[in-house]
C-alpha cells in the first residue's frame, strides 16, 4: 500500500476506468478516506458536465462566412480582342515578308552595329520594366489576399 496520496490523474483514471487501474491504486483507494472522497467529488464533478447540454449557436457560421467572401468580378472575355491582334500582326509580317522578302537579309547585313546594340538594349529594357512591374502586381494581390 502507498503511504502517500493518490494524484489527480490516478484518482481520475479511477473515475473513469477503475478496470485499468492497477491493484496498488485500488487496494489504496479501498483503505484510504480522503481518496475516496476526492474520487466521489470528481465523479460528481463528471456526472453534472455529462448532464449539460451540449453548445449551439444562435446562427449559422457559415453564412456569416460567406457573407463576408467578396465575390470576384468577372472577367470580361478578351478572347475576340486578342484573336484580332493576332491577326493583324500576322497580316503585318505577311505584308512583310510580301514587300521586303527578298532583301530581308540584306536589310539586317548593312546594319550598323551601334543600331543592333540600341534595338537589344530596348528589348531587354522593356522586359526588365513589364516584368518589374507584374512583380508589383503580384505582390500586391497577395498581400490583399493575406489580409496583412
Amino acid at each position: 500500500m502507498k503511504n502517500r496520496h493518490l494524484t489527480d490523474e490516478e484518482i481520475q483514471q479511477y473515475v473513469l476506468d477503475w478496470g485499468t487501474c492497477n491493484k496498488e491504486l485500488l487496494a489504496h483507494i479501498s483503505q484510504c478516506e480522503h481518496c475516496q472522497q476526492q474520487a466521489a467529488q470528481y465523479q460528481l464533478l463528471f456526472a453534472s458536465i455529462e448532464k449539460q447540454e451540449k453548445a449551439t449557436f444562435d446562427f449559422e457560421l457559415a453564412d456569416l462566412v460567406m457573407e463576408q467572401i467578396t465575390q470576384p468580378a468577372p472577367v470580361p472575355d478578351n478572347r475576340a480582342v486578342v484573336y484580332a491582334m493576332l491577326a493583324i500582326v500576322a497580316a503585318m509580317v505577311g505584308v512583310m515578308a510580301y514587300l521586303f522578302g527578298n532583301s530581308t537579309a540584306s536589310l539586317f547585313a548593312f546594319m550598323q552595329p551601334l543600331l543592333i546594340g540600341l534595338l537589344i538594349v530596348t528589348a531587354f529594357g522593356l522586359v526588365g520594366f513589364l516584368g518589374l512591374d507584374m512583380y508589383q502586381k503580384y505582390k500586391t494581390q497577395m498581400k490583399a489576399l493575406n489580409f496583412s
